[in-house]
């Protein structure tokens, strides 16, 4: 799942045209059929102007040959069985609760507890105490215990053959929506919050190429940054990078002056923990932001809370 967000408003033809169609419906009479414009004009549907799919991506051969340099050169143990455990964790992780959802969940009990204890024996303090025993314990069954994840050189190295590619995809497949869109657009600069392996400097250089003059890289594990800036140079950390003016950060730019043309934030909003943080995030990333911001997010799984 991806929305993109712009100073620049831009509208689906497809999903503009759909609309308009059933507006028509409404309006016209039972009597007098519908004319429909030939938008195609006889071409294929394939060829419609709002199809913007993209055929199938493939990681740049310089990345992928840096990557498995990388990865033999670590020669990490169970690397395969650890990269498809990681997967299905990261796809089946959810957010952490609330606490104002925590405190509902907390009175639902209480309430439900009392119901059930009303008409039993014992005075109050028993009660309370037992009541309160009963909530805890419920909530400990019930409540989803998120467990952080501290990305060092170990799990980085199979967070990368676990999420290299599929990241690389789902980054590009967003940047190409706006370069299919926009044309006439052209960045400059582009930010990368919770960069990682650096895939969004890549997918906006496959594209964009050299129009690009600055890349930021913003990541608050050390050893992910390390291991991105090597995956620049070949998988080397003496050859000289494949991607110029990159630029690697553990904190956002303070200035509020800074803007970057395009700032793209993928599968990085669901590592923080609360709601109020994610928002001040985003409000703090458009502040960033010159002409497109990117958020690429999986569905939450959430139906627990």
């Amino acid at each position: 799942m991806y929305l993109l967000g712009s100073r620049v408003y831009v509208k689906c033809s497809r999903c503009h045209f759909a609309l308009c169609l059933r507006e028509a419906q409404r309006c016209q009479s039972s009597a007098a059929p519908l004319e429909q414009a030939d938008f195609l004009k006889g071409a294929p549907h394939r060829n419609h102007p709002g199809v913007t799919n993209l055929k199938t991506v493939h990681l740049p051969e310089q990345l992928q040959v840096a990557a498995q340099s990388v990865l033999q050169g670590a020669d990490v143990k169970s690397l395969t069985e650890r990269a498809h455990k990681l997967s299905n964790f990261l796809w089946s992780r959810k957010r952490a609760i609330e606490t104002s959802q925590l405190r509902e969940k907390a009175s639902f009990f209480e309430r439900k507890f009392l119901e059930q204890e009303r008409d039993k024996d014992g005075n109050d303090h028993k009660l309370e105490a037992r009541i309160r025993n009963r909530v805890l314990s419920e909530l400990r069954k019930t409540t989803y215990h998120r467990t952080p994840l501290r990305y060092n050189e170990d799990l980085g190295l199979v967070y990368m053959a676990a999420r290299l590619a599929g990241g690389y995809a789902a980054v590009l497949r967003a940047l190409h929506e706006i370069k299919k869109r926009d044309p006439l657009f052209v960045p400059y600069s582009l930010m990368d919050f919770g960069s990682g392996l650096g895939t969004g400097t890549w997918a906006s250089h496959s594209l964009w190429g050299d129009s690009l003059k600055e890349y930021v890289c913003v990541d608050s594990s050390g050893d992910m940054n390390t291991l991105a800036e090597q995956l620049l140079r070949g998988g080397s950390e003496m050859d000289n990078p494949v991607i110029k003016q990159v630029y690697f950060r553990q904190f956002l730019p303070v200035s509020p002056k800074v803007q970057f043309d395009l700032v793209v934030a993928a599968f990085s909003l669901s590592e923080l923990d609360t709601l109020n943080e994610r928002l001040n995030v985003i409000f703090t990333l458009w502040r960033k932001t010159n002409s497109y911001l990117i958020v690429i997010q999986k569905g939450p799984n959430d139906n627990q809370q």
